[in-house]
């Protein structure tokens, strides 16, 4: 390893992540940075699957810090730019203190934000959003997307089809008065990270999937129904950002008597299996990659060993 180096560890969720990095950080006197956009929502615990304690505003997992958890409420909204920026922020601060930063997650968009920087685009517009949702919902797509082709031609043929991509290039268009495509010619992404190393893990999709539906199961079992409960008795709405993840939102239908406790089981692992799915996909396409392979037989000192 080089000197101030960073260390990425991403992957697909369950597949063991934070356990090996935990380690990393213990052997090579390191600190955390969380890529989850999920664990970033306070009083969302069991269902995030945190580790360690709270002390204070940072989480510790055995004696190591791990920040940009518990740092914002259900109704927020956090964006892959302000991780960007926040994480910079606690880089900078960990190689200040001579440790070794560790960035661990599986939000993908999160850390392409900070390794490569984004496209230089305005942030989603709740009500401009919802008002082309709505005109889709009356419409169609299809009066949407000649709305799109007369605003932003390139746009509109590149994404005929794909109902979001359409929805958000007329959305910034609403937004900003031009078509997404000049923006982005005109966009300044950050200056690429040079001093890091990418792993990402992988497991066999059996062994995966099949601790993905037993964390899930245990996820419901042990207490992540009535902290859904707890936090709607907060205040915070069904609805919020913080419960539309998967599996807080299954357990909504669930309260609201749309599904029973065993289809809220069963959703929960499904949706989490195509989550993974999509996760393996998004990670193995970046540039700048290790892949881990790990097997059943191999042990967290086999996997720091690949890694440093």
């Amino acid at each position: 390893m080089n000197k101030n180096q960073t260390i990425i560890i991403s992957g697909p969720t369950a597949v063991g992540k934070t356990a090996v990095a935990v380690e990393l950080c213990k052997k090579l006197n390191g600190s955390i940075i969380s890529a989850d956009s999920r664990q970033v929502y306070k009083y969302l615990d069991t269902g995030t699957n945190k580790e360690g304690t709270l002390k204070g505003d940072i989480r510790q997992i055995e004696g190591i810090n791990q920040y940009l958890t518990d740092i914002i409420t259900p109704d927020k909204k956090y964006s892959a730019k302000m991780f960007e920026n926040d994480a910079q922020k606690y880089e900078d601060i960990i190689l200040k203190e001579n440790k070794v930063p560790v960035i661990v997650g599986g939000t993908g968009l999160y850390l392409k934000a900070f390794l490569y920087g984004l496209d230089d685009l305005p942030d989603a517009n709740e009500e401009i959003r919802q008002e082309i949702e709505n005109t889709v919902s009356k419409k169609g797509l299809d009066y949407v997307y000649e709305l799109l082709l007369k605003a932003d031609p390139v746009s509109a043929k590149k994404n005929k089809g794909n109902t979001q991509r359409i929805i958000r290039a007329y959305e910034i268009y609403k937004i900003t008065g031009k078509p997404m495509t000049e923006l982005l010619q005109n966009s300044k992404k950050a200056e690429k990270k040079k001093n890091f190393r990418h792993f990402v893990l992988l497991k066999d999709r059996e062994n995966l999937y099949r601790k993905i539906n037993e964390r899930c199961e245990k996820m419901v079992n042990s207490g992540m129904l009535e902290e859904t409960k707890k936090v709607l008795d907060m205040g915070y709405k069904q609805n919020c950002y913080g419960l539309t993840g998967v599996g807080y939102k299954q357990i909504i239908k669930f309260f609201n008597k749309e599904i029973s406790k065993e289809e809220l089981i069963e959703k929960f692992s499904q949706d989490t299996r195509q989550y993974a799915k999509r996760q393996i996909t998004w990670f193995t396409k970046q540039p700048d990659i290790n892949i881990i392979n790990i097997d059943d037989n191999m042990k967290i000192v086999d996997i720091l060993n690949k890694i440093i």
